[in-house]
């Protein structure tokens, strides 16, 4: 594999993917906080480390590269100047207090380079200052929350914080103020990690760019074609601004999904995923198109046609990959109970390693079975510790190579 980056569709034969294995950030969660903390509940942390390898493990005996951004990070901040810049970085983005941020970057700079990136995923508390020479006002007044700077425990989803399109990489702009230090790691394997030439891979989406956008929203479904959900997470306006980039690079397609903002609807992702050539699995509210999709083309004068479509969701997504037939595998056979609850678990939410090959939480036995008797190979991971996250195998999955693959007409 000489490409650094290159995924121009969903369900190509994946080759290389990041992951995050979860660790100490997950220890942290306080009942008291979750919404803070962006969490619904308080999972068991070993068992989700050890749910977690058996996914990492079925990638590798599929022959995918998997890589660590804890361990790209590690290698990249070796570098003292490097580490410094990643701190003084950090404390600008995610400290406030003027006590504080001195104390916090004296702390930081005596973390080893390799306990970086834990120290900072899991929140930083009065006592990791306990040897700072000044000590901030914060840790002189009594309050019952322990942290200083907030945990990370949505580190798993690398998805969330980054994506790949084509030749290029996204930076996520992310939309809760919690998740918005998760970016600064991408930000710095990009600049300076052998795995993205350094800086050298294009960059079609920084997080600075002012307007909300998270991967768990973009479907690459071709070279020519993407789908990205527009609600609680992405603006229309990022979505606008992404379409453009796209097109300069050669895209001919974006299908904007105008989902409504809350967190049932949090992604386009956990709503559908691209199982194999011409099969889709769904939410009804995906298959029976509840909501509006519009159709994005370039108009040759560095502006975009947009149209709101009347057709089905199957005819859109046929015209779009250039099928005469695309089905979906409706989640809990569409039962008004079942699949509620295995959205819940999120059974639309999996990870294509092949076409016609997917990985996804074992819990899902409805939806599994219908994905098998669909044809499709289910590689079926235990969730009951991941999954209380609110994601999938998709969501923990950031693909870096896939095999080209080619649609239709």
């Amino acid at each position: 594999m000489n490409e650094l980056i290159n995924v121009k569709s969903e369900i190509g034969r994946l080759q290389r993917v990041m992951l995050h294995r979860p660790g100490v950030e997950l220890s942290n969660l306080m009942p008291d906080y979750l919404e803070r903390m962006l969490a619904e509940d308080t999972p068991d942390v070993r068992r989700a480390g050890e749910e977690h390898d058996v996914f990492a493990n079925i990638l590798r005996s599929n022959d995918v590269d998997v890589v660590y951004i804890e361990d790209m990070f590690a290698q990249v901040v070796k570098d003292d100047d490097i580490r410094k810049a990643f701190i003084d970085d950090f404390v600008d983005i995610g400290v406030k207090g003027i006590s504080l941020s001195a104390a916090v970057k004296e702390y930081l700079n005596t973390v080893p380079y390799d306990k970086l990136f834990d120290a900072v995923a899991k929140g930083i508390t009065v006592a990791d200052l306990k040897d700072v020479q000044k000590k901030p006002i914060q840790s002189l007044i009594k309050d019952d929350y322990p942290f200083l700077t907030d945990p990370l425990p949505n580190l798993y989803f690398t998805r969330d914080i980054s994506f790949c399109l084509g030749t290029g990489i996204a930076i996520s702009a992310m939309s809760m103020p919690a998740r918005m230090r998760e970016t600064l790691f991408v930000r710095y394997i990009h600049k300076y990690s052998e795995y993205f030439g350094k800086g050298g891979v294009d960059l079609l989406y920084d997080y600075n760019c002012g307007c909300g956008i998270e991967g768990g929203d973009v479907l690459s479904l071709s070279d020519k074609c993407v789908a990205i959900g527009s609600g609680e997470r992405t603006t229309v306006a990022a979505v606008e601004r992404l379409a453009l980039t796209l097109f300069e690079r050669g895209y001919e397609r974006v299908l904007l999904f105008k989902n409504p903002s809350s967190r049932t609807y949090m992604h386009l992702d956990v709503l559908m995923t691209h199982i194999d050539y011409d099969k889709f699995l769904a939410h009804p509210c995906i298959a029976h198109k509840w909501f509006d999709i519009y159709e994005i083309t370039p108009s040759g004068n560095g502006e975009l046609n947009v149209s709101l479509t009347t057709d089905s969701t199957e005819h859109v997504l046929e015209r779009a990959l250039g099928l005469d037939k695309v089905t979906f595998v409706e989640m809990g056979g569409g039962d008004p109970i079942q699949y509620r609850r295995e959205h819940w678990n999120m059974g639309a939410n999996s990870l294509a390693m092949a076409p016609g090959s997917i990985i996804t939480y074992d819990r899902n036995v409805i939806t599994n079975e219908l994905i098998d008797k669909a044809g499709v190979k289910v590689n079926p991971i235990p969730g009951g510790e991941l999954s209380r996250g609110r994601g999938g195998p998709r969501c923990m999955s950031m693909p870096m190579l896939r095999e080209r693959i080619s649609f239709g007409k």
